[in-house]
């Protein structure tokens, strides 16, 4: 083989591994952010529905169950799509403010609320007011609903 056809193999070889890596590198994300966040947000499809609506600014809903058999459901649109770092960041976030207000089993309208604002009950029966991490779309909180 000459060198330039052995150069020209290797510049093609390495633009396919280079499309392959760039391809599975979101995936991987998706999936390490997914598996941080499942048992938290109640689930892999919530955590799923947080990550690919952040991520690509698409709808989220996330529904909860309760000890108590009660549902939680809500849902919002973020106002843009958002960096992996960026989607992490909020989640992290999110999973500190509600922590530190003593909720580690948070209801889809706490998660809610802890990302895009809005009043979360808190384990004493106080409400508190929470800022919020995420921009959503809209004017103000979205339909939420709970059984």
């Amino acid at each position: 083989m000459t060198p330039r056809a052995l150069a020209a193999s290797l510049a093609a070889s390495l633009a396919v591994a280079a499309n392959a890596m760039a391809a599975s590198a979101p995936a991987t994300e998706t999936a390490r952010l997914t598996s941080q966040y499942t048992d938290w947000v109640g689930g892999k499809a919530n955590a799923e529905a947080l990550v690919t609506g952040l991520r690509n600014g698409s709808p989220i809903t996330i529904v909860t169950s309760g000890a108590d058999h009660t549902v939680s459901i809500a849902g919002f649109t973020p106002s843009a799509p958002m960096s992996y770092s960026a989607v992490a960041s909020a989640l992290a976030g999110a999973h500190r403010s509600l922590t530190r207000m003593g909720i580690s089993r948070p209801t889809a309208e706490q998660i809610q609320a802890a990302l895009i604002g809005g009043e979360v009950m808190l384990p004493s029966g106080a409400a508190a007011q929470m800022r919020g991490a995420v921009a959503a779309r809209g004017a103000g909180p979205s339909q939420v609903a709970g059984r």
